[in-house]
């Protein structure tokens, strides 16, 4: 199948890298890419945003930061997000999107906590599961210490770490009151299927693994072939790939993003369509002719409209509360 066609923008940076950035080979060539290509990338992110606040803290044993915007003019307690980042549960911490979360935090109006969740191929799921969840009910419990609204939390993250904002919601889920502890999900690109498991009534919604199996940036189907592989993921476990979960009826309102030129493409649509048909609030962005996770690229057009979409993306679910 020939490549997808990219957007002229992606097109004129990869002329200036001078090559096509993909992660590929094992794991631990993987991480060592990722962590090359994010020490780069920072060097060229504008100063952050001084109004929002930051320090790391340690929730049930689990490194985490915490963004807290200007509380000026302002009085009450805010909405949280716990945040889980990208990475394929083998790559990411504290600092590979602590410019998403200062954004978000600072133009949304929000508190973030990001979760340093364990990460294979060390630790397997549904650990990273597990740790994120932890930290969430931990939040929850105790959310006006951070001066948060208990009724206003919600999950959120990217790629994988999207297909853990949407495990949290599904946990509730299958409480009797979850709508009580869960109360919107922001999944920008993420994580909702394995290709090995793509049940019948999705099957013709799905498409984006055979057309962009190869020859696109960033990921393709042999990366995700080996971030599964590294933390032993079962392609029938709803609780990580959660558009197999039969407790959609009970998800909160929920903002996905997806990439054209993204083999995780369709598990962001089919999610959505999954979500809308049992009568849940969706809304959908989607970013033709873009490649996965193209927001770590700073200097991009694209990635400026992507951060006011996923803060408008923000905003909405906190109106759907």
């Amino acid at each position: 199948m020939s490549p997808p066609i990219l957007a002229p923008e992606w097109q004129e940076l990869e002329k200036v890298l001078g090559s096509r950035p993909l992660l590929k080979g094992s794991p631990e060539d993987i991480i060592s890419q990722f962590n090359g290509l994010m020490a780069v990338l920072a060097s060229s992110r504008p100063s952050p945003d001084p109004s929002v606040e930051t320090r790391d803290t340690v929730i049930k044993g689990i490194n985490c930061r915490v963004y807290m915007p200007s509380r000026i003019n302002f009085q009450g307690d805010l909405p949280l997000g716990v945040y889980a980042h990208g990475g394929g549960f083998v790559c990411g911490d504290l600092e590979s999107e602590d410019f998403l979360c200062r954004a978000i935090a600072g133009a949304a109006f929000c508190i973030i906590v990001s979760v340093d969740y364990r990460l294979g191929p060390q630790y397997k799921l549904p650990i990273m599961l597990d740790d994120v969840l932890s930290v969430y009910s931990w939040l929850r419990d105790n959310a006006r210490q951070f001066g948060a609204d208990p009724s206003k939390l919600f999950s959120i993250g990217g790629s994988a770490g999207g297909g853990l904002a949407l495990g949290i919601a599904n946990h509730f889920a299958q409480q009797p009151d979850g709508h009580k502890h869960i109360h919107g999900v922001v999944a920008m690109v993420p994580v909702t299927l394995h290709w090995n498991n793509i049940p019948s009534e999705y099957q013709e919604h799905y498409s984006s693994y055979r057309e962009n199996a190869e020859n696109v940036p960033i990921i393709d189907k042999p990366t995700m072939e080996s971030f599964f592989d590294a933390v032993n993921a079962d392609p029938k476990d709803s609780s990580i790939f959660t558009a197999l979960s039969p407790h959609h009826a009970k998800f909160p309102p929920t903002y996905i993003c997806t990439c054209g030129a993204d083999p995780l493409r369709d598990d962001g649509t089919v999610m959505e369509k999954a979500l809308r048909k049992a009568g849940v609030p969706t809304k959908l962005t989607e970013y033709p002719n873009l490649p996965h996770y193209f927001w770590i690229f700073p200097d991009l057009e694209a990635t400026k409209k992507f951060i006011n979409d996923t803060i408008a993306g923000v905003k909405w679910v906190i109106s759907e509360m």
